[in-house]
């Protein structure tokens, strides 16, 4: 006879066979989920889809747009479409040299050119980093960053003069929601 403290188990005949739930796979999910994520919004923070081609085009004005005093900033008035076009600006190859860099470096993309156009290939554009810079074979007055894309076309800002001759102009592009720029250069007076 066996001890008291002895207990026997004893399955139910009548229960017939039973089965064991087994989640095999089941802790996967648990994980592939947060990883995908977590992979998604690294993708979304760094703008890995948001890379299209830029287009950067020059024009030139026949007579000076309102200087600004000699040896002063951009004063952040700019002149509306309307006032480049009474002063004749229109498309012109003037020889500058322009380079889009994004926030300090040349992105490694193809520039294709023909003189008056710039075609930048995979700029980041999602990106508030990006600068333009416009190297002149002569001195300028001032120097515009336009939104050709709006109706009517938008002054963005304007670009500083970066050297003494006034032929190096630099300056942030801003938050453009379009995929094409305009580079208007104002005579000295």
């Amino acid at each position: 006879m066996p001890a008291w403290h002895e207990a026997k188990w004893v399955d139910d005949p009548d229960a017939g066979p039973q089965k064991k739930r087994r989640f095999r796979l089941a802790w996967a999910w648990l994980l592939l989920i947060p990883a995908a994520l977590m992979v998604l919004s690294v993708a979304q923070s760094n703008n890995y889809w948001q890379y299209d081609d830029m287009t950067v085009s020059t024009l030139q004005c026949q007579e000076p747009v309102g200087e600004k005093p000699q040896g002063e900033e951009p004063t952040g008035e700019e002149p509306t479409w309307a006032d480049l076009e009474a002063v004749g600006c229109a498309p012109a190859a003037i020889g500058a040299k322009v380079a889009l860099t994004d926030a300090g470096r040349h992105p490694d993309a193809d520039v294709e050119s023909d003189g008056t156009t710039w075609t930048f290939e995979q700029v980041p554009t999602a990106f508030t980093t990006l600068a333009l810079d416009v190297q002149l074979p002569e001195a300028a007055g001032r120097v515009f960053l336009v939104n050709p894309e709006t109706s009517p076309p938008t002054v963005l800002n304007e670009l500083s003069a970066s050297d003494v001759a006034d032929t190096l102009f630099a300056g942030p592009v801003g938050e453009v929601k379009s995929t094409s720029i305009q580079v208007v250069v104002s005579p000295p007076q």
